[in-house]
């Protein structure tokens, strides 16, 4: 994780240079474009001629080619001709690409999968009587709740859910209903020797 830690880093350093106005001295852009050029060349013998001892000499290689090309966009946009704009100005947007859709893969699957995911995932019981049962909602998109469930012979019904930290993360030995109206749940929840009040809402 070192390297790819200093390329992110300095990768970064070159995306603000390209928003500082600033006129940096022509000559530096020659000769950064030189050592990028040689970069390229000892990079295809290594490839393809000789290979270098050693793993961290490949990566190195690699980085600095990268960084020569982003930093002579970044610094002399503004002077290089238009080949050169496409060429250097890919070394900066194909990383932020790279990266994009790196992410985007992964939402995607969250997006696409999430149905199946919810519907399969069971959620936790955190307490269960006779008459009554709370569970804890589970999954990747469900924020942590508390559903307070009637039990019947058959099916069951929803009292209502809490988000409320202090009742989300109590030890549940015991329930008692107090008060119960059309949207919401009235119960007074047994933990650890101590009784503490809990509002479920519909």
């Amino acid at each position: 994780m070192t390297l790819p830690a200093i390329y992110i880093s300095l990768y970064l350093l070159t995306v603000v240079l390209c928003f500082i106005k600033r006129d940096w001295p022509l000559n530096h852009a020659k000769i950064l474009i030189r050592i990028h050029f040689s970069l390229l060349l000892v990079l295809l013998l290594d490839i393809f001629v000789i290979n270098f001892k050693g793993v961290w000499v490949d990566r190195l290689l690699v980085i600095a080619f990268l960084l020569t090309a982003s930093a002579t966009f970044a610094l002399y946009r503004r002077t290089l001709r238009t080949w050169q704009k496409i060429y250097f100005g890919f070394f900066v947007f194909y990383p932020a690409l790279a990266a994009s859709t790196f992410f985007m893969d992964r939402l995607m699957f969250v997006i696409v999968a999430s149905p199946f995911i919810a519907t399969l995932t069971i959620p936790e019981t955190r307490f269960s009587d006779t008459n009554y049962e709370v569970r804890k909602q589970i999954g990747i998109l469900a924020p942590p709740t508390l559903q307070l469930i009637k039990k019947g012979l058959i099916t069951e019904t929803l009292l209502g859910s809490t988000n409320d930290e202090g009742v989300i993360s109590l030890d549940i030995l015991s329930i008692e209903i107090i008060k119960q109206t059309t949207d919401t749940t009235k119960a007074v929840i047994t933990s650890k020797g101590k009784k503490i009040q809990g509002t479920f809402a519909k």
